[in-house]
């Protein structure tokens, strides 16, 4: 297998930036203090004067202090009302600006659509796919409105399948993964298009691990929403095949994505999980929590969708799951569980010692008493009752 770098360039539109700045001086009203003067004025002068005069000088009082009041919620609304006023005009250039941004984007995208169907100089369609993948990450679903999704999807699965090109392999498959990821809706029309079985069918037989990684991504965004559909296009053994090939992030991507499909397992298509089963009990004895949590909770759901075949329930039992779900839970497990995985796993041990003697046994020569016993007595019951 071939392993080669990727390099994408970032793009990024700025907005403009808005220089109207509210100023503390607009707060002050001009005449408050000449207002406090003039009051403090007739104060002082009413209390040499005669009553009437009292009387005459604390109406002006009155008067100016009202006047004065008047002016300062006068432009103290005035700033309030510029302040409105500055909210608005932005709202309105960044409406502006993101009509503008989705119209160009609209343009560009039928323009590499047109050169990733009609063209046939694989340099032109390399160049519109690349274009595309540097454009996808910071498109909105605006951009695309005019341009249904039937139109690209098509012509990225094709070119998913081109042998000739590992890059425009790559690109087509990064391009179906940005669609998943950023635009509702999409993957049920690349499903419509038959994404998946290509997908699978580049993980089965893998020649580039970069490609192989991009079909994991695009696989984990598609499974969200389909699982029965990964299911039936043999999915899981597809991402566990060379599962030991893949770092252990690319790894947990591809435990996400049997964890997705599991959630949704029918009861008619064992022979589509069943297989995967000796992976999965191996890979428990991983050191990565997340990865681990995620086979378990593959494993607790097979069981619970077997349980009714004491036959597939054996199955479990020649594989080692037992002895790795009872180190799972004993107190001296490296790996710390979440409390539904590990009450899940405890789940998962009964379910097999009440159907199959040689879980019964081998249960017993692991001496479950006793972990069972440490569980129950370190047990916080008050936890429970809040």
């Amino acid at each position: 297998m071939e392993n080669r770098g990727r390099k994408r360039a970032e793009l990024v539109d700025q907005l403009p930036p808005d220089k109207r700045a509210c100023s503390l001086s607009e707060f002050r009203p001009s005449s408050s203090n000449s207002s406090v003067q003039t009051q403090m004025a007739s104060t002082n002068s009413a209390s040499e004067a005669p009553d009437s005069e009292m009387e005459t000088s604390s109406s002006a009082s009155v008067s100016g202090q009202s006047e004065g009041e008047a002016e300062k919620d006068s432009t103290t609304g005035s700033c309030y009302s510029n302040g409105f006023d500055d909210v608005k005009s932005r709202q309105k250039i960044f409406r502006e600006y993101h009509h503008r941004k989705s119209f160009r984007d609209q343009g560009k995208f039928k323009r590499i659509l047109s050169i990733l169907t009609y063209e046939a100089e694989s340099c032109s369609q390399l160049a519109a796919l690349t274009e595309l993948c540097d454009a996808l990450p910071f498109c909105t679903e605006d951009s695309l409105s005019s341009m249904s999704l039937d139109s690209p999807a098509p012509v990225l699965v094709k070119l998913a399948k081109n042998d000739s090109s590992p890059d425009m392999m790559l690109l087509a498959i990064r391009a179906i993964t940005y669609l998943c990821d950023g635009f509702p809706g999409s993957s049920r029309i690349l499903v419509r298009h038959d994404a998946v079985p290509a997908l699978c069918a580049r993980l089965m037989a893998i020649e580039y691990l970069d490609v192989a990684e991009q079909c994991l991504q695009a696989l984990e965004k598609i499974s969200r929403d389909h699982p029965l559909v990964c299911l039936q296009a043999g999915a899981i053994m597809a991402v566990l095949n060379y599962i030991d090939f893949f770092t252990t992030s690319i790894q947990r991507v591809a435990l996400s994505t049997v964890a997705n499909i599991c959630k949704k397992l029918p009861s008619d298509c064992s022979s589509a999980f069943m297989e995967a089963v000796p992976i999965l009990c191996n890979l428990l004895q991983h050191e990565d929590r997340e990865l681990v949590e995620n086979v378990a909770s593959c494993l607790i759901r097979i069981v619970e969708q077997v349980s009714h075949s004491s036959e597939m329930l054996g199955e479990f039992c020649k594989h080692g799951v037992i002895n790795q779900a009872t180190h799972l839970i004993a107190s001296k497990s490296r790996t710390t569980l979440s409390q539904p995985i590990y009450t899940g796993l405890i789940g998962l041990l009964a379910r097999l010692a009440s159907s199959s003697i040689v879980a019964v046994r081998t249960l017993s020569e692991l001496n479950i008493s006793s972990t069972l016993k440490y569980i129950l007595s370190s047990y916080d019951l008050s936890s429970s009752y809040g």
